[in-house]
């Protein structure tokens, strides 16, 4: 019976430390949302549809840039810290050249990463 209790117990605490934690990465999460929104310096990068915006931060976290996937009317964004001008180009390298695939398992690539900022390229 001791043992039974036991085990019940240490199911309890997993369970309260798991949740505990997932409570603080989802926080973290839209902490760091808020925080890129309200700065003037962000870019934002709509997602091409079928491609998981955690692919794209998890390279930018790599590379120093803090970054995070929203759904945003419908539309997949990565918001990316980006206070220095100058390394505008190399986030846009780093979202061109990650590898990744669909949520179908195809290969994607992307030919130019465009920010939400830049004009709208005419259509050919």
């Amino acid at each position: 019976m001791l043992a039974v209790l036991l085990l019940f117990m240490g199911v309890l605490v997993l369970l309260f430390v798991f949740l505990r934690d997932l409570r603080r990465v989802t926080f973290d999460g839209a902490r760091t949302e808020a925080e890129l929104r309200e700065s003037a310096s962000h870019l934002t990068y709509r997602v091409p549809e079928g491609q998981d915006p955690a692919v794209l931060s998890a390279a930018l976290s790599r590379a120093g840039f803090r970054s995070v996937g929203v759904l945003h009317k419908g539309v997949e964004e990565l918001l990316v810290d980006c206070a220095d001008p100058a390394d505008r180009a190399q986030v846009r390298n780093i979202i061109e050249h990650v590898t990744r695939t669909g949520f179908d398992g195809a290969e994607m690539h992307v030919a130019h990463a465009r920010f939400d900022d830049e004009p709208q390229e005419p259509a050919a």
